[in-house]
């Protein structure tokens, strides 16, 4: 009888011991790497005033990523950044405006209040987006689900014309299952 009971025993600690190990074994396989995607915004000649223009910064564009497009299980997005370069136009314009997140800006938004677009550009210095930790989750969500995020960049110039490219980047930590 005892060694029924302690069959007994030692069976269901061995199967719940083998159910825990389960998540560790599904665990055991996960890759994870940082990573770093980025697109441009071109403004040709464009005046004074009011400006729009959209981009898609797309998540397989990094080759490790698109490897295991099908297979990521989380997207930690550490950091999202813009930057501005090859700037020329009057040397006093500014920029003020949003960067928007999804659609309308419905994962999230910043501001950009009067940024010296010559300076910008000559500094080379990536500028960081501000945005709450609920617009970060809800951005790394999008990336995770659909790989890609549309980005806007609307405001105005307060002179013109003005041609420059404004490149934003998301600095990532990437979780797949690699088999």
């Amino acid at each position: 009888m005892k060694n029924r009971f302690l069959v007994s025993m030692v069976s269901a600690m061995f199967i719940v011991g083998l159910m825990a190990s389960c998540d560790l074994f599904d665990k055991a396989d996960d890759i994870s790497f940082s990573t770093e995607f980025d697109e441009s915004i071109t403004v040709n000649d464009a005046p004074k005033g009011s400006y729009s223009d959209q981009i898609t910064l797309d998540a397989t564009t990094d080759p490790e990523v698109a490897k295991y497009k099908e297979k990521i299980q989380n997207i930690e997005l550490n950091e999202v950044t813009y930057k501005v370069s090859n700037y020329v136009g009057p040397v006093d314009a500014t920029f003020t405006g949003d960067i928007l997140f999804g659609v309308n800006g419905n994962l999230g938004s910043v501001s950009i209040s009067a940024v010296g677009l010559s300076a910008a550009s000559t500094s080379g210095d990536e500028m960081d987006l501000d945005l709450s930790q609920d617009e970060v989750n809800a951005v790394a969500a999008q990336l995770k689900n659909d790989k890609s995020v549309l980005v806007t960049m609307a405001g105005e110039f307060s002179d013109g014309p003005v041609s420059f490219v404004v490149t934003v980047k998301a600095k990532a930590k990437i979780t797949a299952d690699a088999l």
